[in-house]
């Protein structure tokens, strides 16, 4: 006989014995009563162990992983107290960066708006190497610029409500405001009255649209810009200590470091910001840092 009718033969038998049929009966021990009975086959016995060992499998797996047991298995609680821990000390480490950074900012912010030098170690130790003959001021910032124009406006802001201004002193050559010729920047009815109480610094003035804005006299202008509550304004700085702001518009027509003639058109009425429910004209006037009431030297 071959080794190949050996294999199937023994392939036979184990078929053939697979499906075998066994009683298994269970009885009273006392009086020999048959309880129950069961036809098994060692194909039907082999798989249901098989099954049983799956189920048995799968249910431990989900009861390790899903459960706080997983913490008793030797190895593995170890491995996710680590990977905790090193996702931990990242995010310290990430978070201690963040402040180094932000006390860095906030201290050299502070040494800028005080005008003080800030020079490294490095920088002072190599500073005779550098050629500096060709060197050029560097330009400021928009933000640096942005900022400069607020402190000023905080500054006359401040003053105003200190009660500074007034009548020159004696001895200045400046000029009385009443005595300054003043052109009205836009002919209109006012909506808004000036009332310093409610901290409306200034007189709205209804226009029609398009309509130009003037300057009330010669000036620069110093601020042209956007701002979510004031929308487009335009703020032109006169002599004398005068300063005039012009609110709200739809359109700016000059720029920072402009000057402007008086009559000259500065910017176009609109509707824009916040603060604005309709195309007018907020008109502020300030006088040696104080702010005063429009219409008791202009007639709008």
């Amino acid at each position: 006989m071959s080794e190949n009718e050996e294999k199937l033969s023994r392939w036979k038998r184990f078929r053939t014995k697979s499906k075998d049929e066994y009683q298994l009966v269970i009885r009273d021990v006392k009086s020999y009563r048959e309880v129950s009975s069961y036809n098994l086959t060692p194909l039907n016995i082999y798989v249901a162990l098989s099954a049983a060992v799956c189920l048995i499998a799968i249910a431990v797996f989900f009861l390790i992983s899903y459960t706080p047991l997983r913490q008793y298995i030797p190895g593995y609680g170890d491995i996710v107290q680590r990977r905790e821990m090193n996702e931990m000390e990242d995010l310290l480490s990430q978070m201690s960066e963040q402040l180094d950074d932000q006390a860095l900012y906030i201290e050299t912010l502070t040494r800028n708006l005080h005008g003080e030098l800030i020079v490294s170690a490095d920088t002072l130790a190599d500073r005779n190497s550098v050629d500096t003959t060709e060197a050029s001021p560097v330009p400021l910032s928009e933000a640096e610029v942005r900022l400069r124009r607020e402190m000023a406006l905080a500054r006359v802001g401040d003053a105003s409500r200190a009660g500074t201004g007034g009548a020159p002193s004696p001895g200045s050559n400046q000029v009385p405001l009443a005595q300054l010729f003043l052109v009205t920047p836009v002919n209109g009815e006012i909506s808004a009255g000036y009332n310093s109480s409610e901290e409306h610094f200034g007189v709205d003035i209804l226009a029609p649209k398009d309509t130009p804005i003037k300057a009330v006299r010669d000036g620069v202008v110093f601020i042209s810009e956007f701002t979510s509550s004031n929308g487009n304004v335009i703020g032109v700085q006169h002599d004398n200590n005068l300063v005039t702001f012009y609110k709200h518009n739809s359109q700016l027509l000059k720029k920072v470091g402009d000057r402007v003639k008086a009559g000259e058109a500065v910017a176009i009425i609109g509707n824009t910001g916040r603060l604005s429910s309709g195309p007018h004209l907020h008109f502020e006037l300030w006088h040696e840092g104080a702010v005063v009431d429009p219409t008791e030297y202009l007639r709008f």
